[in-house]
């Protein structure tokens, strides 16, 4: 089904109560079944860090990044003691485990895998990031409200992108979504062998997957990758997606077309994309102004993509060369060529349950997207809901997480 749905009242209620719950696959008969995968290398390493974690400290973390101040917070200070009385504390543990970059080079990364303070377990749920900093990823800044699930009973289980965490050195990885899928399974392996050595925990083989925007490609990813891969002997239940760039030639077309974006992330794409596919591109060629002069410090994802925003400004015109965007252009091709290779298949048809997301007037991700993925479900008779919203992507992800609670039962 399909469902319009407009934002009515205080967008700032709507954030209050949605914050602690924001974050609370088989193939098709006619498909090739894929070799298996060869055991995995993936093994705990260490552990980072480790924090107890509560609601309040996750609010005071990140009521800056929400522009909320301490009066708003005295405002909402009734509806946030009903939310204190449901959550509990939880024990964050970043630890480091074997994976492979998106070159197929053995690394090791890091992530954080959230345990509640409680007896009571109610489930597993693997998150894929939405996009962040180099600072912001998980394992550097562990009261993420990414973990407010663990707060309400559930293991929560978040890497960290390639370009992030322990490796750091390396630029952030854009659309790599077949390594964001086997880094995602590589940290959940090495969360089962530090769960099972720490607490004694046979951690569940059932999983839900959650993610939005840049988090919600890499949570379909995921989900393909672990259907496809049974040898992971990993069960998804329910499936929930939004705002993802699932065809990112998509989102490519769309930025050209329109020369704006609110959200300046297309440098960081190419920038990414140079450097994991080899394009070898001419930058002079590709940037102007400012951005020609510090790309290289810019786009590697010190900075967040907001910071980036507010020094470039929202025309992209000004800070790219849009005679580069030419099918003349062989450079251009040999990018274009690499984001169509970043499509995930639709070569699956999954078991779990999809909650399937999009705004309808999403000026980050084209809502293209959404719907192009919701069509081949439909005719693959999965069993998939996707719900629009008129608001725009950021608000809409914050409607997508007051829609995950109430389906996860909260």
């Amino acid at each position: 089904m399909n469902i319009n749905i407009s934002l009515k009242g205080n967008a700032l209620h709507l954030l209050w109560v949605a914050l602690p719950i924001f974050f609370a696959s088989c193939q098709s008969d006619n498909a090739p079944a894929p070799e298996p995968e060869p055991e995995s290398t993936a093994v705990f390493v260490e552990q980072l860090e480790e924090r107890t974690i509560t609601l309040d400290e996750i609010l005071d973390h990140e009521k800056e990044n929400f522009g909320i101040s301490d009066e708003d917070l005295k405002t909402y200070s009734g509806r946030l003691q009903m939310l204190r009385m449901l959550t509990k504390r939880c024990t964050a543990h970043a630890i480091s485990y074997h994976t492979i970059t998106p070159q197929g080079t053995p690394t090791v990364a890091s992530g954080v895998v959230y345990v509640p303070k409680t007896d009571n377990i109610r489930g597993v749920i693997e998150i894929s990031p939405i996009n962040k900093s180099k600072d912001y990823c998980a394992s550097k800044y562990m009261y993420t409200f990414e973990a407010t699930p663990a707060l309400l009973g559930y293991i929560c289980i978040i890497p960290d992108l390639i370009g992030c965490g322990k490796t750091s050195n390396l630029p952030i990885s854009y659309m790599q979504h077949d390594n964001v899928a086997r880094v995602g399974a590589d940290m959940r392996k090495a969360s089962e062998e530090f769960l099972l050595n720490r607490y004694n925990l046979n951690l569940s083989k059932e999983s839900m997957i959650f993610g939005y925007s840049l988090g919600g490609s890499g949570a379909w990813a995921l989900a393909r990758f672990y259907q496809l891969h049974p040898e992971r002997d990993v069960n998804i239940t329910e499936i929930f997606v939004g705002g993802g760039a699932y065809t990112p030639t998509k989102a490519l077309d769309s930025f050209i077309a329109s020369r704006h974006s609110e959200y300046a992330i297309m440098p960081n794409i190419i920038w990414s994309m140079n450097y994991y596919d080899n394009l070898n591109l001419d930058f002079s060629k590709v940037f102007k102004g400012e951005l020609l002069d510090h790309y290289e410090e810019w786009c590697e994802g010190t900075m967040s993509v907001p910071q980036l925003t507010k020094m470039l400004g929202e025309e992209i015109s000004s800070y790219i060369n849009f005679d580069f965007f030419n099918n003349n252009n062989a450079d251009y091709l040999r990018l274009r060529k690499v984001l169509d290779n970043k499509t995930i298949p639709n070569d699956w048809v999954p078991k779990a349950k999809v909650h399937l997301y999009h705004s309808s007037n999403d000026t980050y991700v084209p809502t293209e997207c959404g719907d192009e993925l919701y069509k081949y479900l439909q005719s693959v008779n999965a069993d998939v809901t996707y719900k629009k919203f008129d608001e725009g992507h950021v608000y809409t992800g914050i409607l997508v997480g007051l829609d995950a609670f109430k389906q996860i039962g909260f």
